[in-house]
């Protein structure tokens, strides 16, 4: 006898996956923002402008100057070693992953131990990403998302390392606060 699909479930199932797209998708682009601003802080410390708030708020300022060419001021302040850049910069990429590309099903089917009336249907989240040489590349979503928390926790230990061995002044921003945008690894 063929079960049935309930329709109760499925579409229980599809909020939850929605849900989940959603809390994935904000909480890794607010937490880039928190990293990203930071990063300003950073810069700010070893520049020391005049009028700290102005230069921040204006010079820094993320439709001002962007997160890539931040990065060239932190290469060329000699900040951060060249892996820790390279952290940084892939976490630049996933949070581009997660703005401009869509969590997805994929739908894989193939014949079972050679048997053209038995197929095997394996239905996996995906979520795309472009490789250095512009391809898309097709990712497990689960493994996705739990190689970036992992980079973006990374990413926070060594930005807030940082700026409590050089004592930086962080404004009225503190690096608690950004600690606790770090995630447990389901």
């Amino acid at each position: 006898m063929e079960e049935e699909s309930n329709p109760v479930t499925n579409k229980s199932i599809d909020i939850f996956r929605t849900e989940e797209t959603y809390l994935n998708l904000g909480k890794s682009l607010h937490t880039f923002n928190e990293i990203e601003l930071f990063l300003s802080l950073i810069i700010l410390h070893h520049i020391e402008p005049k009028d700290r708030i102005f230069f921040l708020d204006y010079v820094l300022n993320p439709k001002v100057i962007g997160f890539g060419a931040k990065l060239k001021i932190l290469i060329n302040l000699n900040i951060f070693h060249k892996s820790e850049i390279q952290k940084i910069r892939d976490l630049s990429t996933n949070r581009n992953v997660f703005a401009h590309s869509n969590k997805t099903e994929s739908v894989e089917a193939q014949e079972e131990n050679g048997n053209p009336h038995t197929i095997s249907v394996n239905i996996n989240s995906v979520i795309f990403k472009t490789n250095s040489d512009g391809k898309l590349v097709k990712l497990n979503y689960s493994k996705f998302i739990k190689e970036h928390i992992a980079l973006q926790n990374d990413v926070i230990d060594l930005i807030s390392e940082y700026i409590i061995k050089n004592s930086i002044n962080t404004e009225f921003n503190h690096i608690t606060n950004l600690k606790l945008l770090k995630n447990n690894i389901a």
